[in-house]
């Protein structure tokens, strides 16, 4: 039986002993001298899903469009075509860094058990249905924003919150999400972060958060709206479990690999013409 742990709520802050690599954005963690990729990292390592792609050339085009004084203004002014590039690319992150942003505010509001009436406008509304959640649910959240790691196929991650249904008594863990949907990758991540090995930290592994882990029955996404909140379960699948270790082994080939050369064995070329 899993150690009783006293009741948290959830804690966003960012990781111990990872590194995150300012051009890319991904993220890796260190434990006892050795690099493992994230696992939101990996999704992003193996290469961007096809519907996001198009979004972000999506978002492209209307910031295009949207700030089309501004956009002929520096092409006629001789503006570098390099610094045009850049900020015609910053339109395809825009949208995503604000909802990111609001997500940490979110988070932090709840960790730090913050009034409704003191929070942000913007961040108030999530944080009325977190807790209607909880209050709601039963749930007994036992641990909150953990590393995760797994030696034995090569990742880690910081899982969002481990809960206890008050009621059955069933343990979940728990992938909190605040953007505009839910996406298939969610159940990816969940089935990485229930397959952990271990909890731990600075080289340390805590066994009795590690039972915990080890109690995992369910996996669910908790998306938190204005309006409301929905609680998705989704089940245990050795498919998605597949899914997520070949997206790693494809991801690592990837690194390693970032042009032909390194996996050509020999070459012919045509002759040179006299």
């Amino acid at each position: 039986m899993p150690t009783k742990t006293k009741p948290l709520i959830v804690v966003k802050s960012g990781p111990r002993n990872a590194r995150t690599d300012p051009e890319s954005g991904l993220r890796f963690y260190m434990w006892r001298g050795e690099e493992y990729p994230s696992v939101t990292s990996i999704r992003n390592l193996a290469g961007m899903p096809h519907n996001l792609a198009q979004w972000r050339t999506t978002q492209v085009i209307e910031k295009a469009i949207n700030e089309f004084p501004a956009f002929t203004r520096q092409i006629n002014d001789g503006t570098d075509a390099k610094a045009i590039a850049t900020w015609l690319r910053a339109g395809a992150n825009k949208k995503r860094d604000e909802a990111a942003d609001l997500g940490i505010r979110v988070h932090d509001a709840a960790s730090k058990n913050i009034a409704i009436d003191t929070a942000d406008a913007d961040v108030a509304p999530f944080l009325v249905q977190y807790r209607r959640w909880m209050a709601h649910t039963g749930i007994e959240v036992l641990l909150a924003e953990r590393q995760v790691w797994n030696e034995s196929i090569g990742y880690a991650g910081t899982f969002d919150l481990i809960g206890r249904f008050k009621r059955t008594g069933k343990v979940v863990m728990i992938d909190l999400k605040t953007g505009s949907g839910t996406y298939p990758e969610h159940a990816l991540q969940l089935e990485a972060y229930a397959n952990g090995e271990f909890i731990g930290e600075d080289d340390v592994v805590d066994q009795a958060a590690t039972s915990l882990l080890e109690s995992v029955e369910l996996r669910a996404v908790l998306h938190l709206r204005k309006d409301g909140w929905t609680m998705k379960f989704i089940p245990a699948s050795d498919r998605t479990w597949i899914a997520f270790r070949g997206l790693l082994v494809f991801a690592q080939w990837q690194f390693a690999n970032p042009v032909l050369d390194g996996l050509i064995d020999r070459t012919i070329e045509s002759p040179r013409a006299p």
